[in-house]
């Protein structure tokens, strides 16, 4: 194939709707790469959120969270599990955003807010971009062009 047929095969080649398709079929992929920070502690920003308390620990073991929450270990954000489990990516605009369905009422939106917790740090967006989004990029190039 020369330069001119390549280049003919590309105009019909959508960039966007590749790193959508990409995007919305990694999203499980994605998603628990937050899930794997909040576990930790860590915010969006790869930051320590806080650490629990002797009440939270007491509160915590009459309310059975689903993980413990002891005294002086970092925030694990695995309550009920509500939070952590509904998170979801949308992606618009070129733009991944991350949300979740178990936000809670006001005071818990704003914390989780306030605190950066949905999200990737800059890690973690490189491997959604190279290790993940790129490979699949390049295979719909490489289907595109042996069509």
């Amino acid at each position: 194939m020369n330069v001119a047929q390549y280049k003919k095969k590309l105009k019909n080649f959508s960039v966007e709707s590749s790193i959508e398709k990409s995007v919305l079929s990694s999203s499980d992929e994605i998603e628990n790469l937050n899930r794997l920070s909040l576990s930790k502690g860590l915010n969006s920003r790869g930051k320590i959120v806080g650490y629990y308390s002797f009440f939270t620990q007491s509160w915590a073991k009459k309310n059975k969270t689903n993980k413990p929450k002891i005294a002086g270990s970092k925030y694990n954000f695995d309550w009920t599990g509500s939070f952590i489990n509904g998170i979801f990516i949308t992606y618009k605009n070129n733009i991944i955003t991350f949300m979740s369905s178990g936000m809670g009422l006001a005071k818990k939106s704003r914390f989780i807010n306030k605190n950066k917790l949905l999200g990737l740090n800059k890690f973690q967006s490189q491997e959604v971009n190279y290790k993940i989004l790129l490979p699949q990029l390049q295979t719909y190039f490489r289907k595109h062009l042996s069509k």
